[in-house]
């Protein structure tokens, strides 16, 4: 909407800049889009948000700058002359419709010169975006923005039996609108119509055949309150909005329908001549009272956080033309005036007060966190903390369905005893609940890779389905692949494919992660894994998972032709042997030692039983050791490898001197070497 900065002064003894005004606006709520200049004229280019309907209209700005600033607001007004004869002889009015429209004013001015608008007037209109059309409609115009009252003047002589109907239930189905358009009406469409034809289309546009030309001496105008549910519908029905009907939309003062009547009346006997006939035409249906609300002040202190005393709550209300009626036991009930559509509720009453009060002026208190007592779900939580650490490996998340296909199910060799079918199922495809997370990915990686979209790192969580002899069984599990390239391209070091160990190394991290100690790999002899590269998954006393790369017969069957790498952990055995407490130790004060030690082994020897053999001479002083080598070779021997270690060791208590330190070196691998080397 925009607003002159003449017009707010006409009503206010306003004596701030353009650029204090607008922030005072801003302060009340409304936002100041821009500030404009036409005709020399300072305009604000204000946007309001569907509860401001009261501030559509001059007076309507200005009451919202009066109640900030404390200043008194002006209400516009000109001496009416009534001199022509009583309006009762010239019109008649019925209105049908009382629901749609509950009142229905009108005057008659005869006698009138149509004609251009004086400059003053037609600048005006023009800056608040209306085209000036004469002085008649232009002073209708005028009224509607400064109270906010939509007004439409119609040529008298051009009304049938100068006889007014308003209703709903009318036979006509087409207007020819003042915009040039002939339009369909629909049914519940409220019109405005003679004995014979529509006038207008209420509350929204007039007819052209009714409209006032440079030839009219006699017009009727129309100041009434229409419901603005039946506006928006039919508003919303024609797709046409005007100013008018966004006003009624919003809701209207029904105490100035009379009010902008009378004054339409005196400024266009005033520019166009002619006289008023005497006394004007309302047909209400009901009467229109100010609503009365009750507001407590304790309740509006306890909501803003505000120690606003009585009196201070009082002068506010004052500011904003809010009656007061009754004040005990801090209870204050007030007389809403009837431009207030939006004040409901004390809520209402409350954000007033915030309001005017201002925002800025509310102390900020610290936030209060409150939360249950009720302690997470601890499967809850190992799913959150599997799902954050995959995430921070830099896993992609898959999420896909828990139904697969019967023809994806002859992948699941060692799952086929424990499938459970879908009863009523929507498709085949979906008919099968599935016992692991295998068939899902692989479909996601075949996917990916029809779409040449072939390196993937990706894990999903999500549900397993098995039947164990007569029982049903829901768990969560964990899956990841693994495929195509470690790492962008780059041309130094040129990226390699994935590899057993890189999956190896995910599954570790993932289990140190949820503060698992030492998982242990087993040989496993799975038909869906390559038979040399795959392992299960021991945690504790519970077997966890499975972990390998995925048999090349299984992808060819999936039309897959690069190498996939698969784990799968079950999240249910991983929470039977969750540590409810983690122990932390300090950070090393004195300095550690190494030794790197490399024996010949049979390749059946596996690296777990090296180091279960080294860990378990429970030296005090070995700190750590790590795998550093794998070596094979035929001058070795076929069936040996060379493994080398290198072992950390360090005293919590002083630092180790060379001779302790090779003295627990020696024993401790001439212990291992006498169990292995061959």
């Amino acid at each position: 909407m925009k607003v002159p900065l003449s017009a707010l002064k006409e009503l206010l003894p306003l004596t701030l800049s353009e650029n204090k005004v607008a922030e005072v606006l801003t302060l009340a709520g409304l936002e100041v889009e821009g500030i404009e200049h036409a005709f020399k004229e300072t305009v604000f280019d204000i946007s309001l948000t569907p509860n401001l309907g009261h501030c559509m209209s001059f007076l309507g700005i200005a009451r919202e700058l009066g109640a900030l600033l404390d200043l008194p607001v002006k209400f516009p007004k000109l001496p009416l002359q009534e001199e022509g004869r009583p309006i009762e002889e010239l019109i008649d009015v019925e209105v049908y419709d009382n629901e749609n429209c509950p009142l229905y004013t009108c005057r008659i001015l005869e006698g009138i010169t149509v004609g251009p608008s004086p400059s003053s007037l037609a600048e005006l209109c023009e800056k608040c975006g209306l085209r000036s059309v004469n002085n008649v409609v232009d002073v209708t115009n005028f009224v509607m923005l400064l109270l906010g009252q939509p007004l439409h003047a119609f040529d008298l002589d051009k009304i049938d039996k100068k006889k007014i109907l308003v209703s709903s239930k009318t036979p006509y189905r087409q207007l020819f609108t003042l915009d040039g358009k002939e339009r369909d009406l629909p049914e519940e469409a409220l019109l405005i119509c003679d004995s014979r034809q529509p006038l207008a289309i209420a509350g929204i546009m007039g007819g052209e055949k009714s409209s006032v030309s440079s030839a009219t001496t006699r017009i009727l105008i129309e100041s009434a309150a229409f419901h603005p549910a039946a506006i928006r519908k039919v508003s919303k029905w024609l797709s046409l909005r005007t100013d008018s009907s966004i006003r009624f939309e919003k809701g209207i003062d029904p105490q100035a329908v009379p009010q902008a009547l009378d004054l339409a009346a005196a400024h266009i006997q005033q520019l166009a001549g002619g006289k008023i006939a005497q006394g004007k035409i309302v047909r209400a249906s009901r009467e229109f009272l100010p609503k009365e609300l009750s507001v407590r002040k304790e309740r509006i202190n306890s909501l803003l956080g505000t120690t606003l005393s009585l009196g201070e709550l009082l002068s506010l209300f004052k500011r904003l033309n809010f009656d007061l009626l009754q004040e005990e036991d801090e209870v204050i009930r007030l007389r809403i005036p009837t431009y207030r559509n939006d004040i409901r509720e004390e809520i209402d009453l409350i954000e007033e007060i915030a309001r005017l009060f201002g925002f800025n002026h509310i102390p900020l208190r610290a936030e209060r966190y409150l939360t249950s007592r009720i302690p997470h779900d601890a499967a809850y939580l190992l799913e959150k903390n599997a799902r954050d650490t995959l995430l921070k490996e830099g896993l992609q998340e898959w999420i896909t369905c828990d139904l697969i296909s019967p023809s994806v199910t002859e992948l699941l060799h060692e799952h086929k005893e424990r499938l459970i079918p879908v009863l009523k199922p929507a498709s085949m495809d979906q008919s099968i609940l599935r016992p692991s997370l295998l068939p899902s990915l692989l479909l996601c990686v075949k996917h990916n890779f029809d779409h040449q979209n072939s390196d993937l790192y990706s894990f999903e969580i999500g549900r397993v389905h098995f039947k164990e002899k007569e029982d049903y069984k829901e768990e969560s599990a964990v899956g990841i692949v693994l495929a195509g390239k470690s790492s962008p391209y780059h041309f130094d070091p040129k990226p390699r494919e994935f590899d057993f160990l890189d999956l190896k190394g995910i599954v570790e991290n993932l289990l140190e992660g949820l503060l698992f100690d030492d998982p242990c790999f087993k040989t496993s002899h799975l038909p869906s894994f390559h038979p040399k590269r795959q392992a299960s998954i021991h945690v504790g006393t519970e077997r966890a998972g499975v972990i390998g790369q995925l048999h090349p017969a299984l992808l060819q069957h999936m039309e897959i032709e690069k190498p996939v790498y698969f784990a799968e952990l079950s999240l249910f055995a991983l929470s039977l042997c969750f540590k409810k407490r983690v122990f932390f130790s300090g950070l090393p004060l004195f300095p550690s030692s190494q030794r790197d030690w490399t024996l010949t082994v049979s390749d059946r020897v596996t690296i777990r039983e090296l180091t279960q053999a080294i860990l378990s001479a429970s030296s005090p002083l070995l700190e750590r050791i790590t795998l550093l080598d794998l070596y094979k070779s035929d001058q070795i021997g076929k069936d040996r490898k060379n493994v080398t270690f290198r072992f950390i060791y360090r005293d919590p208590d002083k630092t180790l001197s060379m001779d302790r330190v090779e003295q627990e070196h020696a024993a401790i691998t001439g212990k291992v070497a006498e169990q292995f080397i061959i």
